[in-house]
């Protein structure tokens, strides 16, 4: 093969046309490519983000700073000389502006000298916040308010037994045909009919045994071990499982191993149809 020289212009003209090819080929190739998609749009969400705050549970001992309501709680629960060594409060406040409903709070102590009870002494509600303070009584403690429920203990840091505690803590306890059972005892109201009639007396498994003024007076202050050697020998005599309320004003209630001092305060008689029993009793 020969390739004849050319001169300088035709020369030119070769070049150029082949630049041109291989340009027109290059553009051919880039629109050829598919266009890169677009980024995908992602939704903006607007709505304002709702916070919910939790509600805060705490506790105080004898008015100290107060803590998380722990499951366990130690305080000195032995009584001296008639007076609560400690004190516990338990403060509620409900976030997210919820109020307390007053209709939902329950607030009960169970334990094997009282049985289970309402605590309700002290408490206050104010919008949000419940508040209350009790003596420090070993037991375990059920709170709910508005559904939401906490359950806790308080134990005793002190060395000494409980049967050594001294029967000072009182409460209000209201029996009639309906409500008619504390801690164990079953209120029974008159009743007449046509043939018979029976006397309002109280009856459980225990026993129960009528007290002076003076020995009510006595008890009213004295350590468990103490009342409970105290009254034995009338245990023996004359405690009975069943009380007529006919002239009955104080009295003692022992059952498992533990004991309650009675005091009749509201009565209107053991031979009045209707009549409710309301007494102060000390544990």
């Amino acid at each position: 093969m020969t390739i004849k020289a050319l001169n300088g212009g035709k020369l030119l003209c070769l070049m150029a046309a082949v630049a041109g090819v291989m340009t027109l080929g290059s553009c051919n190739k880039d629109d050829d490519d598919p266009e890169p998609e677009p980024a995908p749009v992602v939704p903006v969400d607007s709505t304002p983000k709702k916070i919910v705050y939790p509600d805060q549970f705490t506790f105080r001992l004898n008015n100290s700073t107060p803590d998380s309501l722990k499951d366990t709680i130690k305080a000195n629960t032995l009584l001296e000389n008639g007076v609560n060594s400690d004190s516990i409060s338990v403060d509620v406040v409900l976030r997210n502006k919820t109020m307390v409903d007053p209709a939902s709070v329950s607030f009960t102590v169970s334990n094997t000298f009282l049985g289970k009870i309402n605590v309700s002494n002290n408490a206050s509600i104010t919008d949000s916040i419940y508040s209350i303070t009790f003596p420090a009584i070993e037991g375990s403690y059920a709170l709910s308010i508005n559904g939401k429920a906490r359950n806790f203990t308080v134990v005793s840091t002190g060395k000494t037994s409980s049967a050594n505690r001294n029967l000072s803590n009182s409460i209000i306890a209201k029996l009639d045909s309906v409500n008619k059972y504390f801690y164990g005892i079953e209120f029974v109201p008159f009743e007449k009919t046509e043939l018979t009639s029976t006397v309002a007396h109280l009856k459980g498994a225990g026993k129960f045994v009528t007290l002076t003024d003076e020995e009510y007076n006595k008890y009213l202050t004295s350590a468990l071990s103490y009342v409970k050697g105290d009254i034995e020998d009338k245990l023996a005599t004359e405690g009975k499982s069943l009380l007529p309320l006919k002239d009955v004003k104080h009295f003692v209630y022992i059952a498992n191993e533990n004991a309650i001092i009675c005091n009749i305060i509201d009565f209107a008689g053991a031979e009045v149809a209707g009549s409710d029993l309301t007494m102060t009793v000390t544990y």
